[in-house]
């Protein structure tokens, strides 16, 4: 299942924040997909998949002491139609 987290922090710990990530390796466990940087404010967004909750609890318990994480469960438009059509079928079975 993919996820998107926005991790937003206050602009005094930028330099902490660039400090950790530069030597930030993601535990094994989860799957980055794509990362992005708000250029205009302190926030960073993380596409990702996870194989299972303990790569996700090595992947922000180390940020919580200095970010706000949100995590969002998402999926694309595409995959999204594909489910609602298939629970259209099934309740007009019913």
């Amino acid at each position: 299942m993919l996820f998107m987290d926005i991790m937003t922090w206050e602009p005094k710990d930028n330099e902490e924040m660039d400090k950790r990530y530069r030597s930030w390796e993601y535990p094994k466990g989860y799957n980055v997909i794509s990362e992005w940087l708000d250029i205009s404010s302190c926030r960073f967004f993380i596409v990702y998949e996870l194989d299972n909750e303990e790569a996700y609890a090595r992947a922000t318990f180390p940020w919580k002491d200095i970010s706000k994480l949100e995590t969002i469960p998402i999926m694309t438009p595409e995959k999204a139609i594909e489910i609602g059509l298939k629970m259209e079928a099934e309740m007009a079975k019913a």
